[in-house]
């Protein structure tokens, strides 16, 4: 099934698809060219998807951020977190550790002094790149993390993202 845009601005023309066999989502240009194909298990776990529901608890930022981890062997790895929420993050890793894996974390924020030090798991893994846009890694939630340390990964998020225009509204923030 294909849809054609025709309200979406600088996207006026180019056609969306669903293909059902392989659940893929893909974007042609104005000419009819693939330029886009995106798994829809990533593209639904980009919108925040839980087998419950759609909406994220926290607001998220898309930025490259410094972390440590400790591996299961219990060695202190350097990391990049490609996303970062009050809830967890996203660490792009080629060889992730199985789901429910526990996962020590320390997070160094820009312009920060302090290291967040929280405990977590590992909900979901991406095992291949996507359009070498998405890479491979695993998405860990929070099990434990200190009130004032969640509260400053929330604004660091929220002062980010309102130097870049965009405002998130959900239960626990308001407008800019």
């Amino acid at each position: 099934m294909k849809i054609r845009l025709i309200k979406s601005g600088r996207y006026e023309g180019y056609q969306v698809g669903i293909n059902a066999e392989d659940e893929t989502l893909t974007i042609e240009n104005t000419e009819g060219k693939q330029v886009a194909s995106l798994a829809l298990e990533d593209f639904l776990d980009r919108l925040g998807a839980t087998k419950s529901e759609f909406k994220r608890q926290h607001p998220r930022l898309e930025l490259g951020t410094h972390i440590k981890y400790f591996n299961s062997e219990g060695q202190l790895c350097d990391a990049i977190a490609s996303s970062l929420g009050a809830g967890g993050l996203f660490i792009d890793q080629f060889s992730p550790p199985p789901m429910g894996t526990p996962v020590r974390l320390e997070i160094h924020l820009p312009a920060s002094k302090n290291v967040i030090k929280a405990d977590s798991k590992v909900v979901w893994i991406r095992k291949s790149i996507v359009e070498k846009i998405f890479y491979p890694g695993m998405g860990l939630k929070f099990t434990s993390i200190a009130d004032k340390d969640r509260a400053e990964i929330l604004q660091f998020i929220k002062k980010f993202n309102r130097q870049r225009g965009f405002h998130e509204f959900g239960p626990d923030h308001t407008p800019a």
